[in-house]
């Protein structure tokens, strides 16, 4: 499995960590800590192997004309009472690059790489999957009341791979103007 996203900086990776931990700790979720903090652009999807090497000649490839930008997380949200996240704050430069990102890995990769018709809501994951409807209402309330309020500059993507229990990332491109 792969998936495309900006990841955070260290400081904001190592500050979403701690609360990652906090879920784990409380509550046992620990899906989350298989990633470093990001923002998903292209969500994970099956590749087989020998197509590797063709993914991240693809990723290299990608050329944009949106110049590095800044990513504002504020506060935290969730989605349903199955994922909590740092927001994000909207952003078109963000979406344009989503968009960007997914035209450019449909041309070579359109049987793997499904579009995604659902609306673009970027967020930096903290719990996800394994948290229990009941513990949700208990972790929602503490982190309602939490303060966050971080930014980091996004001037690249990042192909992740799944490896057992971790995803690595394997390739990365610093955005080029096209």
């Amino acid at each position: 499995m792969f998936y495309i996203a900006v990841l955070c900086s260290p400081e904001i990776d190592k500050k979403i960590q701690a609360y990652k931990l906090w879920m784990r700790d409380r509550f046992g979720c620990t899906v989350a800590l298989k990633s470093s903090a990001h923002i998903t652009l292209i969500p994970p999807f099956w590749l087989h192997n020998e197509k590797e090497q063709q993914l991240i000649d693809t990723i290299h490839s990608f050329q944009t004309t949106i110049p590095p930008f800044n990513i504002h997380l504020q506060q935290f949200s969730h989605f349903s009472n199955r994922v909590i996240f740092a927001a994000v704050e909207e952003n078109h430069q963000l979406g344009s690059l989503r968009k960007a990102v997914e035209d450019h890995f449909m041309k070579s990769f359109h049987d793997e790489i499904k579009p995604d018709d659902r609306p673009f809501h970027p967020h930096v994951t903290i719990a996800n999957r394994d948290i229990k409807p009941g513990d949700f209402i208990k972790a929602w309330d503490h982190f309602k009341r939490q303060h966050f309020d971080e930014q980091f500059e996004a001037s690249a993507i990042s192909l992740l791979k799944l490896n057992p229990g971790k995803w690595n990332v394997i390739a990365e491109q610093i955005f080029q103007m096209g």
